[in-house]
């Protein structure tokens, strides 16, 4: 009740001039919040003469952000004719002052989004492997620097000294690193994990036990999806310590088999299964002709081996186990169809009976 009494007692000692000044507080407000699309459209087609599309201007990283910027003007202004009390109004010049900082930091926010802004220009330009890794490293990185930065111009308003505050936050920093250099490493390793480019997300890499697809690459540790689904979290500095093989750079994967043939298969035969053999690989689109290697190779204790070595163009490590399951199928049909069964290994047993006659026979038997 008590409130009510305030606020009517308020109203009764309001004058005609300040109604007026009221008035045009409010007039001022809404030009400044119906011009402010147009006006923002406006700065943003200057810079963007040749974009004819209104959405992607609206989409512009600076649109929303001027928007909010000629509203904010607005309000202040028509505050300032309201003619407050000083220190009211240094209190309202201090927010405006914060909520400038706000607008600019989150319109340097939208020019940094992997997304859209400046980040994303360059990455469209640059076609290579990876655009996608180095854009969102690079953003994160410079969002922490803009989110400091409007930290410390807030505090600046505040009237906070930033000298005393730096010089805490730097031996706070060099405790802070000492303590974790563990995360001070990963953070490290992670910095040349982007700019070595050993790998990148979408590659497929083994690094110690674990090998998958690269699907995360953050400050402090590397995702990678398996074979089986299942996301694997490495830290960053494990990469420095470690091989780290990189299946995507391959430009050929190598197809690699030794046929064991009997020990009785004559020369004929063998010369007749090796050139059958080269015809099938050089009919096989897949396969690089000027790679391919079908040789008789060695003579074994219980064998001989036939070498077959080439390269293919698939990378893709399920289509290459395709490929390999065609192949495989194109050979064992060579050998069937020149009646070959595959060498086994074998050895001699020796067993020693004794006859009723005291006679002593050897036989043998094959295994």
């Amino acid at each position: 009740m008590e409130a009510l009494n305030n606020v009517i007692e308020f109203f009764k000692n309001i004058t005609t001039e300040q109604l007026l000044d009221y008035a045009v507080a409010l007039i001022i407000i809404g030009i400044f919040y119906i011009l402010s699309p147009i006006l923002s459209y406006l700065i943003v087609k200057m810079f963007k003469f040749k974009e004819k599309d209104k959405r992607k201007i609206k989409n512009n990283a600076f649109y929303k952000p001027l928007k909010a910027l000629f509203i904010t003007c607005g309000v202040y202004l028509g505050i300032s004719i309201i003619r407050l009390p000083a220190n009211v109004m240094d209190f309202c010049t201090k927010v405006f002052k914060i909520i400038i900082i706000l607008i600019a930091a989150n319109a340097a926010i939208n020019i940094v989004d992997p997304k859209k802004g400046i980040v994303k220009k360059l990455r469209d330009e640059d076609k290579r492997d990876g655009n996608k890794t180095v854009a969102s490293f690079t953003s994160r990185i410079l969002r922490v620097v803009i989110y400091i930065v409007a930290a410390f111009l807030i505090l600046y308003v505040f009237g906070i000294d930033l000298s005393g505050l730096v010089t805490s936050l730097g031996i706070v920093s060099a405790v802070v690193v000492l303590a974790a250099q563990d995360i001070a490493k990963d953070i490290m390793s992670g910095i040349s994990i982007i700019t070595d480019k050993p790998f990148l997300v979408g590659d497929w890499i083994t690094v110690g036990t674990n090998e998958g697809e690269v699907i995360e690459i953050s400050f402090r540790s590397t995702k990678i999806k398996t074979s089986d689904n299942t996301v694997v979290t490495i830290q960053n500095s494990l990469f420095t310590t470690n091989t780290v093989i990189n299946w995507s750079r391959m430009q050929q994967r190598r197809y690699l088999l030794n046929i064991k043939l009997p020990l009785e298969t004559n020369t004929d035969k063998i010369e007749r299964i090796v050139n059958r053999i080269k015809f099938v690989l050089n009919n096989n689109d897949d396969v690089d002709k000027d790679t391919i290697q079908v040789h008789f190779d060695t003579i074994g204790l219980d064998n001989i081996n036939i070498i077959i070595y080439m390269y293919t163009d698939i990378i893709a490590y399920t289509e290459f186990l395709a490929f390999k399951e065609r192949v495989n199928e194109d050979i064992l049909k060579v050998l069937e169809s020149e009646e070959i069964k595959m060498a086994y290994p074998g050895q001699n047993v020796y067993v020693h009976h004794v006859e009723d006659n005291n006679e002593i026979v050897e036989k043998s038997t094959d295994k």
